[in-house]
């Protein structure tokens, strides 16, 4: 009556256990692919796919770029009919070393693959290795085919609303094709808006006919185009930007692979190649094309040209005496870099007088060609630039230059004479001051008229043939320092010196500073002299003359700062000084060292002490009041720290707020030591250490504390205990450290932490029940860095997956490289790959099949108990001795009390006549011996179950005697009483070894 009750609840039970684990199902839409909120952008780049799967009205941009995908059917993109943006690039990009039909990778896109995208707008196939075009929606605005291998465009596009065509690449040395790229006139013809058009890197070798006149950007650049035919832009109104860089090229210091016109003849052009009425030219490069003059008038009808380019040519006597400068009225920036006449250096440099009369010129680039002096006749031509403000000088051999005469520029705020030969030696020097020129000074064994050609270090830049490809090492740096930490001297140098007077003097010959040196730079806000070979004491008055001076970089020199007024006459005006990589005295043994000219510079913002080596020998403590922003890594605080003589070294720079103490080989920092930094520090990096100990529970010492850093150590552990951040904390970095747990209690007050960067750690899970407080919701973290931690991916960390998908926080690269390490079958899965069902099947077939079980138990055992209870009984017992084994029980016969048990049907009247009248007469009433009978029904106790009389019977008796009877069919009938009583009699057979049986029929 109980059993199918029982079975219903445990049917509801198994059906609920089934159904529970699909409640908790979380999928991400487009993974492995990022997605925005709205699902309308979705970032597939640089994702193992090999296929495209989105499918969404929502999407409107999608990027599969580096994926590997590799063919594109008809119904690929059908899914998607509302796409605008679609960039499918570098998915094969040509390979140089194999021929078009040995390459091994062959991206195809079928001619109506983009038929039902009927809203696209914007399409990027560059780097595809695709060899024709396929069917483009009208609606198209940009398209994007270059690093391909289309050679030939004949038929018309039909995208009428196309603004930008990018072609280049498509033939050139790092992608060959031993043909030029034919494209037919009546392409551009049917391209009415277009406006932006590159051809570059693709063998053409004449400027291509039929282009739309609402061009306003054509690149050309390095093509084997050996001449502009007059007229050739014509039709071109609207052209602002026109680029014919490097055609004819000029290839005796040239980077790459170099190609030059016929003959090594410049390229040709005509007076009026650039023709054009009413042009709109405002930028023109013909950079590299080994042009040496122009013909007159050429530049005549460049009414608006701004910029010209004219670098890497061979114009070293068109700069001295060309008339073309005087068609150039308009210009603001011209570059004449590196047009030295080959083995020629000449003495001096002169320039053109018709270079005056460009009145508005604000940038003049004359570096690279290769003169020892600059003469006052071309100051007194500069002096006429009134609107001056850069004048670039650099790698020109210049030994003599008189810097009083810049004086005469009052707009200049940018002079460049680095990578010179400057030394300013009193020989150079006249009674007067002048700087006059004297062969004393130079050094004709290293310069001569047939010089060997250095290096350029600057030359065409370099084009990849493919992209790039993300990098495990390119994750170490660029997500720590990006969250406004500031960066010396860069971005203070650009505070400081952007819109004032700049003298760069680094690289040249300066062997010594004296106040001679600085005559002409009077008004100079910030002076570069960093890689000279100044090797000397600094002391006070060198710099009396540059009252305005507010950054002086000394930086890689062999400067010795022992004297305490060393820069005392800047003190009011320095606040920036960089004095780095000046290690050469700091390294010299039982040499002392001081640095008290830091307390005279009540100004001092920002000072550099990196990479000097200092560790011993130098003053106790750093004394400034106005000092904000220190560097001083690369030193040896390990040695200074090693004792407590430089406890307090930072101590008494009451108002600094960033300090650098990065690779500075330490391994701990004592409480101490933190206790003693000064407490109006915000920002502290300790990077690039060994730190294996880190006082964290004194760090509330730092009450303005907002960013920490202590990425690139040793650090293990991070204490399990409450930590006092303070309310102004935000920032803290433990990448590329050995951390392998997060204690809950560690970030628990911190409240206010925003930035959190955690990889490269040896992380493998976090505790589900313990959250760290950053991780819930509601806290104030915005970025989470988790990527290159071995994490584990199993069922019990299932739960980490979800939080990853819901979480709010960014957290970068996630869906690329926050990986699986353990178990070895996920090793280098994504952790976002993990299939939560699989964990709730497990879960559920466990469930499953424990509730079928019990429906089996609660089912069976009843039926069975109840058909075979006493034979399932009978079985354990002898199972049950079996094992124990056989033993003689204790007592004897003597000791039975009865010399047999006679069993018999009780209920068979014939069977108990026969066994009172006759058997019980026979054997306890006559006979020589008398036996003892234990009968039923006459000798068992009343009161006792039946079972336990029954044993007494067996067990008391020496013998059991069964009276078997026949029934009304013949067959033997034998009750409930003598089948156990048979059970019995066995047992005991097999403890005892001794027959205690008999039987009657």
């Amino acid at each position: 009556m109980h059993v199918l009750p029982t079975m219903a609840i445990l049917e509801i039970i198994l059906i609920l256990c089934q159904v529970i684990p699909l409640v908790r199902t979380i999928n991400t839409k487009f993974f492995p692919c990022d997605t925005d909120q709205n699902n309308t952008a979705v970032d597939c780049h640089q994702r193992p796919l090999k296929r495209v799967y989105i499918k969404s009205t929502t999407v409107v941009t999608l990027n599969l770029s580096q994926t590997k995908i590799q063919q594109v059917e008809l119904n690929t993109l059908s899914g998607l009919p509302n796409l605008k943006t679609l960039k499918m690039m570098g998915n094969c990009p040509p390979d140089h070393q194999s021929t078009l039909e040995n390459r091994s990778c062959k991206m195809k896109i079928r001619y109506y693959a983009f038929k039902g995208l009927l809203k696209l707008q914007f399409l990027y196939l560059s780097g595809n290795s695709l060899t024709s075009i396929p069917w483009l929606p009208e609606s198209l605005k940009v398209l994007d085919l270059q690093n391909n291998c289309i050679f030939t465009i004949i038929y018309p596009l039909k995208t009428p609303h196309l603004e930008e065509l990018f072609l280049s690449k498509n033939c050139f040395y790092a992608n060959p094709c031993n043909q030029s790229v034919n494209i037919s006139e009546k392409v551009f013809r049917e391209l009415p808006k277009l406006k932006n058009l590159t051809l570059g890197y693709n063998n053409l070798t004449a400027i291509p006919k039929g282009l739309p006149p609402s061009l306003e950007s054509l690149d050309l650049r390095e093509n084997t185009i050996t001449e502009v035919l007059e007229g050739a832009f014509a039709n071109l109104t609207k052209l602002k930007f026109l680029n014919l860089e490097w055609n004819c090229q000029r290839c005796d210091h040239a980077a790459r692979p170099c190609f030059p016109c016929p003959q090594n003849l410049p390229l040709l052009l005509h007076p009026k190649s650039f023709y054009v009425e009413n042009s709109s030219i405002t930028f023109l490069s013909l950079r590299g094309n080994s042009l040496k003059t122009f013909p007159e008038g050429l530049f005549r009808p460049l009414k608006n040209l701004q910029r010209l380019d004219l670098s890497d040519n061979l114009l070293a006597y068109a700069i001295r005496n060309g008339t073309f400068f005087a068609e150039l009225k308009g210009l603001t920036w011209i570059s004449l870099i590196y047009n030295y006449e080959p083995l020629k250096t000449f003495k001096k440099l002169i320039l053109s007088p018709h270079i005056g009369n460009i009145s508005g010129l604000q940038y003049l680039l004359l570096s690279g060609n290769f003169f020892h002096m600059l003469p006052d006749e071309s100051f007194n031509v500069l002096s006429k630039l009134q609107n001056l403000k850069k004048l670039e000088l650099r790698m020109n051999f210049i030994n003599t230059c008189n810097l009083k005469a810049l004086k005469q520029l009052p707009s200049l705020i940018n002079v460049d004479l680095s990578q010179n030969m400057l030394n300013f030696l009193p020989c150079c020097l006249s009674p007067s001051s002048e700087v006059v020129a004297q062969g004393s000074c130079q050094q004709p064994n290293m310069y001569s008229h047939n010089v060997p050609l250095p290096l350029m270090l600057i030359d065409r830049e370099v084009t990849p043939v493919t992209s790039d490809i993300w990098k495990s090492d390119q994750l170490n740096r660029q997500e720590i320092l990006e969250d406004d930490l500031p960066q010396f001297p860069s971005s203070l140098w650009k505070k400081f010196c952007h819109h004032n007077l700049t003298l760069d003097l680094s690289q040249n010959d300066i062997l010594s500073l004296k106040k001679e040196v600085f005559v002409g730079m009077e008004n100079a806000v910030c002076l570069d002299l960093s890689f000279n070979y100044m090797s000397q004491a600094l002391q006070k008055g060198l710099f009396d003359g540059m009252k305005h001076l507010v950054f002086l970089n000394l930086s890689y020199n062999r400067l010795d700062f022992y004297y305490n007024n060393a820069f005392s006459e800047l003190k009011t005006t320095l606040k920036l000084l960089d004095v780095s990589n000046n290690d050469f005295h700091f390294k010299m043994r039982g040499m002392g060292h001081r640095l008290e000219f830091i307390q005279n510079l009540t100004n001092l913002e920002v000072l550099s002490l990196a990479n000097n080596g200092i560790g011993m020998r130098i003053d106790q403590r750093l004394i400034s009041s106005s000092l904000k922003y220190l560097y001083f890594y690369g030193n040896r605080l390990d040695i200074m720290w090693d004792n407590n003589k430089y406890t307090h070294f930072f101590q008494n720079l009451t108002n600094l707020t960033y300090l650098d103490i990065s690779n500075n080989e330490l391994r701990s920092i004592t409480p101490e030591l933190l206790c003693n930094l000064p407490g109006s520090i915000k920002t502290l990096r300790i990077s690039s250490n060994q730190l294996y100990y880190f006082p964290w529970q004194n760090i509330s010492a730092l009450s303005n504390l907002t960013h920490l850093d202590l990425s690139q150590n040793v650090l293990t552990y991070l204490p399990h205990k409450v930590i006092e951040f303070g309310a102004y904390f935000s920032l803290l970095d433990l990448s590329h450290n050995r951390i392998s747990s997060i204690p809950v209690d560690f970030f628990s007050k911190a409240k206010y932490l925003q930035y959190l960067y955690l990889s490269h750690n040896q992380i493998k899970e976090l505790n589900h029940q313990f959250l760290p407080t950053p991780f819930q919701n509601g806290s104030a973290l915005q970025k989470l860095t988790l990527h290159a931690n071995p994490f584990k991916c199993d069922c019990d960390t299932s739960w980490f997956a979800d939080f990853l998908r819901t979480t709010p926080v960014e957290i970068p690269y996630l869906t690329t490289h926050v990986h699986c390490e353990y178990p070895e079958s996920q090793q280098g899965n994504s952790i976002l790959s993990m299939d939560q069902r699989s964990c709730q099947d497990i879960y559920g077939s466990l469930a499953s099949l424990i509730c079928s079980f019990l429906v089996v138990m609660f089912t069976v055992l009843p039926l069975l108990k109840h058909l075979y209870g006493w034979d399932l009984w009978y079985c354990l017992q002898v199972l049950w001795a079996g094992h124990k084994g056989y033993s003689v029980l204790a007592g004897s016969d003597s000791r039975q009390h009865y010399d047999a048990f006679v069993v018999f049907d009780t209920e068979n009247q014939a069977v108990r006549d026969w066994v009172y009248n006759e058997l019980t007469d026979n054997l306890e009433n006559s006979g020589h011996r008398r036996f003892c009978l234990c009968l039923e029904e006459r000798d068992w106790i009343p009161g006792l179950s039946c079972i336990e009389n029954l044993h007494n019977a067996v067990y008391n008796s020496v013998k059991t005697v069964f009276v078997l009877s026949s029934g009304a069919t013949g067959s033997e009938t034998v009750n409930g009483v003598i089948r156990q009583a048979f059970f019995m009699v066995q047992q005991r057979l097999l403890d005892e070894k001794v027959s205690k049986s008999n039987f009657f029929i």
